[in-house]
């Protein structure tokens, strides 16, 4: 899938737009819906990766007809200058090369790639490994 652009689109307005939930009706009348649970932005002004965790139902007489589907989403995010914002959609079972995803997304969805998720555990394990020798100890007058 390629990257979509919409003019004058405003980051907020992007996330605003690919987090909302939808919902549609099928033929036989059963009612699909799908539902960001959580979403975050990682990155910087021009550039930078929506993560999203999403569920989806399948009801149909308000009965469940499927067991609900779970999956992190993971958009990447970009400015075109003159332009707007837009993106390029992923998920986990893409296996994509950007690992930010939080922590507490992993335990939201089935495993959809684990070669994925070791390497999102050892980025935040690198992260909070610099942080620790980042600290300055002070030491303490008395």
């Amino acid at each position: 899938m390629g990257w979509l652009f919409t003019l004058g689109q405003s980051r907020k307005e992007l996330v605003e737009r690919r987090t909302m939930p939808w919902q549609r009706t099928q033929p036989d009348g059963t009612v699909v819906t799908s539902t960001c649970l959580a979403h975050c932005y990682r990155g910087c002004v021009f550039s930078g990766v929506l993560w999203s965790v999403w569920e989806r139902t399948w009801t149909k007489d308000n009965q469940n007809v499927q067991e609900p589907e779970r999956w992190i989403g993971c958009d990447l995010l970009a400015y075109q200058s003159g332009y707007g914002w837009g993106f390029k959609d992923l998920d986990e079972s893409c296996g994509p090369y950007y690992f930010s995803c939080p922590l507490g997304y992993l335990a939201m969805a089935p495993v959809a790639n684990e070669t994925w998720r070791e390497g999102v555990r050892s980025f935040h394990a690198r992260l909070k490994a610099k942080r620790a020798s980042q600290l300055v100890k002070v030491p303490v007058s008395h």
